[in-house]
């Protein structure tokens, strides 16, 4: 994706505000000012201590482009809403969360929460969740896999039309505490630009490592990307079971120590699509306000990483098209070849083999972008 097709897009045209919006880290955004362009080039070097907070005044988000947001949108009136919008300066990579606190730039006032939801998109799963969260006029961020976004560009970009934030989660998952620089490097830089080529708009500048995992190394890095990186103060566990009620309980419970915060779910697990409705119901009954965040600048993705994505999201484009029914699907056929590689066409199936099991999974074709055969990449993909 070139600089050319990143003029960047405001987010939060239909936010339900009633607090205008925030500026991260040195100003506020004015009323009358649209935000700016793409930035020229990488912020570069890491920060010694976190930036400050601006909390005063208030003002609309207005895009760079188009009629301005207007100020509520909700035909709900009983409805949860957004309270406030918080511009976000990633420039110096600032750090969000409890994984954080040494650095942590908090905006967060009691009774404030942030919805987030990581690993996504899977429609089957991200559409009960985004209806879930219109039905109650509340936004959210959502921290999308690259490989799950090209699999499912329509989905990624459904978040986007309905005013949601997108941020990235690496291409395939891995545990970047666990790699090597350059595989470090091609995880988050694929992701990054794998999920904005998907999206088919600006996203933002949002990170949030996989398994809540990091490096000192990894860590440098993505801040010298000038990305923000998000940890969590409240974590759903939604992974863990099944029942929607487990999953409320487990946020109100720790909402109810820490009395604010940011909080995590996976827009891949069906606990969190069947208790997002009661859950935001709860917040609501319970006199939380929703925080929507908003970047003040779209990320800087590097043209190699560009290439290979839009490549892929070609191919992917091809492989529907060849074969409608693989629309159905969570994802779509790897070949053991590199994205910048792949083939457009999918893969013939294989026949079924009458030899040993053994035999078999040594001709099974090498997945690359989970050769640990990863169980959380078998079961978000269907194959467990």
């Amino acid at each position: 994706m070139g600089a050319s097709r990143c003029a960047w897009l405001a987010f939060g045209v239909s936010l339900a505000i009633s607090a205008g919006a925030v500026s991260l880290a040195f100003a506020e955004t004015p009323a009358s000012d649209s935000m700016p362009g793409r930035a020229q080039s990488a912020a570069q070097g890491t920060i010694d201590a976190a930036p400050p907070v601006n909390t005063g005044g208030t003002s609309d988000l207005r895009p760079s482009y188009g009629p301005p947001a207007p100020a509520n949108t909700c035909s709900h009136a009983d409805a949860l809403g957004v309270s406030r919008v918080v511009e976000i300066d990633t420039t110096t990579g600032p750090e969000f969360g409890d994984q954080y606190l040494k650095t942590e730039a908090k905006f967060l006032e009691p009774g404030e929460v942030v919805l987030t939801f990581d690993d996504g998109p899977m429609r089957r799963y991200t559409l009960p969740i985004l209806d879930a969260l219109d039905e109650q006029c509340a936004k959210a961020t959502f921290f999308s896999v690259g490989r799950m976004a090209i699999a499912d560009p329509v989905t990624l970009q459904e978040v986007a039309r309905r005013g949601h934030t997108i941020g990235v989660h690496t291409w395939s998952h891995k545990n970047l505490s666990h790699l090597g620089a350059d595989a470090m490097k091609r995880e988050f830089e694929l992701g990054l630009s794998s999920v904005s080529a998907a999206a088919g708009t600006p996203i933002a500048p949002f990170f949030r490592f996989p398994y809540l995992a990091h490096s000192k190394s990894s860590l440098a890095y993505v801040r010298s990307r000038g990305v923000g990186i998000f940890g969590i103060h409240v974590d759903s566990k939604d992974f863990r079971t099944k029942s929607p009620g487990v999953v409320l309980r487990n946020v109100m419970a720790q909402l109810d120590r820490e009395k604010k915060g940011i909080l995590l779910f996976h827009d891949i697990q069906p606990s969190t699509a069947g208790a997002l409705a009661s859950l935001l119901a709860e917040l609501k009954s319970r006199g939380y306000k929703v925080v929507h965040m908003v970047p003040k600048n779209p990320p800087v993705t590097l043209p190699e990483y560009d290439a290979i994505a839009e490549k892929s999201l070609k191919a992917k484009a091809q492989s529907a098209a060849n074969a409608p029914l693989s629309k159905r699907a969570a994802t779509w056929p790897v070949s053991g070849t590199e994205p910048d590689e792949a083939a457009p066409a999918a893969a013939p199936a294989a026949k079924p083999s009458s030899a040993p099991a053994a035999q078999r999974s040594s001709s099974k074709p090498f997945d690359w972008a989970n050769p640990s055969n990863d169980p959380w990449q078998l079961r978000a993909f269907g194959h467990q």
